[in-house]
């Protein structure tokens, strides 16, 4: 069985200076594609969190959409490098534990907070898009990670998020299986429905020489209160 302790900011940083970032895409994801709908609620103005979302280019994508867009990770070199691939000028600013990296281009509306997820305050989302966020977070953490969320969260926000599951006996390292019933348990507060679930066993099999391997797409809404 593959293990792998929890992962520190010295780990994630020395992986992207060395450039060993095979979970990054150059495209733009296809689920956040078929799923927007459901993020944004149907298609309005929306402002969206993205959750240790390295250099992904999901963000500019709904940045040109029109919604605003905040991203956190932990590796500075992550923000250097989204901002500067896809040309787009910015301005650099602390706000108390963070590095913010700020757009300046009116017309893209991103900020990029480097620091610690769980340390983020900023404001309250509309939406919340979750790519392989969860995860990649420490086990022992996942809890305290959903808080967060939650406390980040406006009462009507959507949650869309993805995770893997694959056979845990042979694996327990991240991406970690996290199949449906984890996810209902973790989230219990919320109505949790599978979206999607996609066949990801090719490439599994070719990076983890894994025997099967599922994607699931789930989107997440907050529970009704009854009066």
């Amino acid at each position: 069985m593959t293990t792998e302790a929890y992962a520190d900011t010295e780990y994630w940083e020395k992986r992207w200076e060395e450039g060993r970032t095979r979970w990054h895409r150059d495209y733009v994801e296809n689920i956040l594609k078929n799923h927007c709908d459901f993020l944004t609620a149907g298609g309005g103005k929306c402002s969206i969190f993205v959750p240790l979302c390295g250099k992904t280019l999901d963000m500019k994508w709904l940045a040109e959409e029109g919604h605003t867009v905040v991203g956190v990770d932990i590796v500075d070199l992550s923000a250097q490098q989204f901002f500067t691939e896809n040309d787009i000028p910015f301005k650099k600013h602390s706000i108390e534990d963070f590095s913010v990296y700020e757009a300046t281009d009116d017309a893209i509306k991103i900020k990029f907070f480097v620091g610690d997820v769980f340390k983020i305050s900023a404001e309250c989302f509309d939406a919340v898009w979750d790519c392989n966020a969860l995860v990649a977070i420490n086990p022992q953490d996942r809890e305290k990670y959903i808080q967060k969320i939650d406390s980040l969260l406006k009462p009507s926000g959507r949650i869309l998020l993805t995770t893997y599951e694959y056979d845990k006996t042979l694996r327990n390292a991240h991406p970690f299986s996290m199949p449906p019933g984890d996810i209902e348990a973790l989230f219990s507060s919320f109505n949790v429905q599978t979206a999607e679930t996609i066949d990801e066993t090719e490439r599994f099999k070719t990076n983890f020489n894994l025997p099967w391997a599922k994607r699931h797409v789930f989107h997440i809404t907050r529970k009704q209160q009854t009066s």
